[in-house]
């Protein structure tokens, strides 16, 4: 048996396209070639609203024949990119210790880490920099890139 991915014919704003079955946020966002400010909807069946597809998904299992959209992004949605992967938050203040539990779920060993954190494009003045521990930084609707490293203290 094969290790490759099925393909599947899904929809996008009623285009048909081709995309391996499952997939990501990520490849579906790129697949649609989604705008800056937009973001992705799956279509609805019935009467159920149609659902909004994270870009940081890391599984989206799909059907023939699925149909999705592109829109606005609801007002609760930001998408940053945290030491190069895309993650969505519902709120545009971040602080240190929140970047750094997005970058370490699980916290790296050893003795007194400590972390940095460094960020470009955001909203708030200044627009790039490093933040201190206890800093706050506004994000972006779209865009606003982090970097965090963590260091052993010697």
């Amino acid at each position: 048996m094969s290790d490759d991915k099925p393909d599947v014919r899904i929809h996008i704003d009623q285009k048909p396209l081709h995309s391996p079955n499952p997939t990501t946020g990520v490849g579906l966002y790129e697949l649609g070639r989604v705008p800056e400010g937009q973001v992705l909807y799956k279509g609805g069946e019935g009467n159920q609203e149609d659902r909004l597809v994270r870009i940081d998904s890391p599984k989206i299992d799909l059907t023939q024949d699925q149909h999705f959209h592109r829109g606005e992004a609801p007002e609760k949605h930001y998408v940053i990119i945290v030491n190069t992967d895309p993650v969505v938050v519902d709120h545009d203040v971040l602080t240190f210790d929140e970047l750094v539990k997005i970058a370490f779920p699980v916290p790296p060993t050893g003795q007194d880490p400590e972390f940095t954190v460094s960020f470009e494009h955001a909203k708030s003045v200044p627009h790039h920099g490093d933040l201190p521990p206890n800093g706050t930084v506004t994000v972006r609707k779209h865009g606003t890139i982090f970097d965090v490293d963590h260091t052993n203290r010697s």
